[in-house]
């Protein structure tokens, strides 16, 4: 599966030193939208494999704990 596909909804862009992570909200994934609020699972969760695939393990555990300190 191409990384970009894997990754939807989330699209990357170039920026001048580095990347930008972007959410694409489209309409037609409103269901997905709503049953992920319905269980609780954010977005960064639901792609964790292929965030993994792009940035590593370690960048996606910097991200959790990024997440989770600023629930506090």
């Amino acid at each position: 599966k191409p990384l970009s596909c894997h990754l939807y909804p989330i699209r990357i862009a170039k920026i001048a030193n580095g990347e930008a992570i972007n959410y694409h909200k489209w309409h037609i994934c409103n269901c997905a939208i709503k049953k992920g609020t319905q269980q609780k699972i954010a977005l960064y969760q639901f792609l964790k494999e292929p965030l993994i695939r792009k940035y590593g393990q370690d960048w996606y555990e910097e991200l959790v704990r990024q997440v989770e300190s600023s629930k506090v």
